[in-house]
């Protein structure tokens, strides 16, 4: 029994096609690798940008306090990193004004950290490489004003003197509005006092009047 001619030629076709398949997959694998490289490299700087913010924001909520100092900033900033697996990356972290202590009402303060992102890439960096990735943060101080740095405030808290004058000018709000409810209780007591005289007065004066025409009657019979 003979073969058909067409089955060989279809088979032919078959193997010429996984052949040109391979050459272009082989052809697009390059750029397909570098893509997803290339993604996984900015979405791990994007990751790692936001963790030094936030270890920038941790830094900046203590400087703004007065009895704040560089050394608890950079404590704190130390924590948020260990906590982000990145303490044992190379970072700089930089305080304006250095000195956050005795800092004046609404003063801005400013806590930025800084690294090298070739520190911190999961694959050899190629997109990224030489590139530098930080946080920033800017908050006003809460100081209560006090020029002098060396004066801070009792147990690290700035606006004590200022919760006691609000409690004070509570206090005498409440003495004064209990004073103005007292001397209204003794006007009406007052008032009362003066109603019943008045109607006692007048009472004897009815009593009068029924007794002088009684005597009136009395001399006319």
């Amino acid at each position: 029994m003979n073969k058909s001619p067409a089955k060989p030629a279809k088979a032919r076709y078959r193997r010429a096609r996984l052949g040109a398949a391979a050459i272009e997959f082989a052809c697009v694998l390059p750029f397909l690798v570098l893509f997803l490289m290339g993604s996984v490299e900015v979405g791990r700087g994007v990751m790692v940008k936001h963790v030094l913010e936030e270890a920038a924001r941790a830094g900046c909520r203590v400087a703004v306090f007065e009895s704040s100092s560089a050394a608890d900033v950079q404590s704190i900033v130390g924590t948020a990193m260990d906590a982000a697996n990145l303490s044992s990356a190379n970072y700089t972290v930089t305080i304006d004004p250095p000195n956050p202590q005795g800092l004046q009402a609404f003063q801005p303060v400013t806590v930025s950290i800084e690294m090298n992102f070739a520190d911190v890439s999961w694959i050899p960096t190629t997109f990224l490489k030489g590139k530098s990735v930080g946080g920033v943060c800017v908050m006003p101080a809460e100081g209560d004003g006090v020029s002098d740095p060396t004066k801070k405030a009792p147990s690290g808290k700035k606006n004590d003197g200022g919760d006691k004058d609000d409690k004070d000018d509570k206090k005498n709000k409440k003495n004064k509005k209990d004073d103005k409810d007292d001397k209204d209780d003794k006007k009406d007591d007052k008032d009362d006092k003066g109603k019943s005289k008045k109607g006692k007065k007048d009472d004897k004066d009815d009593k009068d009047g029924k007794d002088d025409k009684g005597k009136s009657k009395k001399g006319k019979k």
